[in-house]
């Protein structure tokens, strides 16, 4: 996807002596096969979720800016996560816990470090590989181990070691932008407290989209120096 957006920005940027800029953006949405009868079927499909985008600049001389991304992306862990360390004044309403649902959708945008159609591999790169690798290690250092898992004492400390851990592992990224809304589950009891009609027992939650808070955060390789 992104290599065809390269080829469309120079095509605009080259035929036409007017266009000195193009900017293409592509949202790629995945169609997933479904199942019947437990198989799966020969020409049915369901719309998926996340998505695959990319944003790429082509200019007249040359230059170039490819970033790529996913949008909508929902992640959700039942325990091992907290809220804690955080600053304590007259405002803060909310006491530490080391024990509540975490749950967010993630939006990221990552940028390749060509900065011009000359500094493309010669030998093809597949962008769309990259962007599955970029998934998974999002999805493993939000969730850790799948036997034990690993404790997150805020969505801020998360979102950074998530960044960090892309940029560790892929020396081709040279930046990461992360935006993660914190989507709240609240312990519901039903009734009153003086006659309770269900007693909440960690199992039923209401989901909340407001009041909530969005963190995000930018994290950039440092560049290597030159002798």
């Amino acid at each position: 996807m992104e290599e065809f957006a390269v080829i469309l920005g120079r095509h605009f940027t080259s035929l036409y002596p007017q266009v000195s800029e193009a900017t293409v953006t592509i949202v790629e949405r995945p169609w997933e096969r479904v199942t019947v009868d437990g198989k799966p079927h020969s020409h049915g499909f369901k719309v998926g979720v996340e998505k695959h985008s990319t944003e790429v600049i082509v200019k007249k001389s040359g230059s170039l800016r490819i970033n790529s991304g996913i949008q909508g992306y929902s992640l959700l862990k039942t325990t091992q996560s907290g809220f804690e360390g955080f600053v304590t004044d007259r405002y803060r309403l909310l006491p530490d816990t080391r024990e509540r649902i975490v749950a967010t959708e993630v939006t990221a945008w990552w940028r390749y470090p060509f900065e011009h159609v000359s500094q493309l591999p010669s030998k093809p790169f597949c962008f769309t590989q990259r962007y599955q690798d970029v998934k998974k290690v999002l999805a493993e250092t939000f969730f850790g181990p799948p036997d034990v898992g690993v404790y997150s004492p805020s969505v801020q400390n998360t979102l950074y070691l998530m960044a960090k851990e892309v940029l560790t592992r892929f020396p081709d990224i040279s930046s990461v932008q992360l935006r993660m809304p914190n989507l709240h589950f609240l312990p519901v009891n039903l009734g009153s407290k003086e006659a309770p009609l269900v007693k909440f027992a960690d199992d039923v939650y209401l989901p909340t989209d407001e009041p909530h808070g969005t963190i995000e955060a930018t994290l950039i390789s440092r560049p290597m120096s030159k002798l």
